[in-house]
């Protein structure tokens, strides 16, 4: 597939994730308070022409900086998921991680690495608490209304499953015919994904849409919940001098922002599994064209 300069995902999964992070760093930075915008007034005396080497200056670093934060998802919220609740191609076929959270796939299950268990302990830890909106959500209203299974987890169902792993190990046959599949340890994915783009071209469109979209959310996810971080350690930073004094008057704002970044983080976070489920799905179904 040929690939244009500036793409869809390029958009949604640099750029404009780029940009909201530098307007809210904008924002944050301004000494009279979030509550500042909050009046009608103040907001149009921001109004000021732009240059065309601002723009230019604007997109440049805006496109950069969602690079950046698109990495950073993919290390953190990313490994998050598939630490937590696997890979949606496995989970699909029915095919469930029996690993937890903090615990290390070891290369030799009979042998204990000690120095680099607690180093994966300590990494995924901090990882968890990092990531506290999503991972408190995760275990809390995602468990009591079942958004993990309904979301992300949730069988594919008969008979595609029989039939999509039927197709699998024919197709890893014609590389290989002594080649034994075993679905639980081995990654089919990336041959699903080559024979997606390679055989399938009329699949092509609606395959890149789900990344872009799935890249938008997770990156999009990634700055809320820096975001929320962010307000949180405002409001514990200010609380002994002006909680407990003129919350209604000095803290009103920060709150509101505090509460709505954090649910907004774990809407996003919902919408990356749906979309990256989806994706893993479309994969899949496509072994049956």
């Amino acid at each position: 597939m040929e690939k244009n300069p500036f793409s869809l995902f390029d958009f949604l999964g640099y750029f404009i994730p780029g940009s909201f992070a530098l307007f809210l760093v904008y924002f944050l930075q301004n000494q009279d308070g979030l509550q500042f915008y909050f009046r009608r007034g103040n907001i149009e005396t921001l109004k000021t022409d732009i240059s065309i080497i601002y723009m230019t200056f604007f997109i440049i670093l805006a496109y950069t900086l969602g690079h950046i934060l698109s990495f950073l998802s993919t290390l953190t919220i990313e490994n998050f998921t598939i630490w937590k609740f696997g890979y949606p191609s496995k989970n699909l076929l029915g095919i469930y991680s029996t690993n937890r959270y903090f615990q290390r796939k070891c290369r030799y299950p009979l042998a204990v690495d000690w120095i680099p268990t607690i180093l994966s302990f300590i990494l995924r830890l901090l990882l968890g608490a990092f990531l506290a909106p999503i991972s408190l959500s995760s275990i809390s209203i995602g468990k009591m209304l079942d958004l993990n299974r309904s979301v992300y987890t949730k069988k594919l169902g008969e008979p595609y499953v029989s039939l999509i792993k039927t197709k699998i190990i024919d197709r890893f046959r014609l590389l290989d015919p002594t080649l034994t599949i075993d679905f639980t340890n081995h990654d089919y994915n990336k041959l699903l994904i080559h024979h997606s783009y390679d055989v399938n071209a009329s699949h092509q469109s609606k395959l890149m849409n789900y990344v872009a979209l799935y890249g938008f959310l997770r990156v999009t996810c990634f700055i809320l919940n820096i975001l929320t971080l962010y307000m949180l350690l405002y409001i514990c930073w200010h609380f002994p001098e002006e909680f407990t004094i003129e919350l209604h008057k000095s803290l009103s704002a920060e709150f509101v922002i505090f509460l709505v970044s954090g649910f907004m983080t774990y809407v996003c976070y919902l919408g990356y599994l749906k979309f990256y489920r989806r994706y893993s799905q479309e994969n899949l179904m496509i072994m049956l064209l």
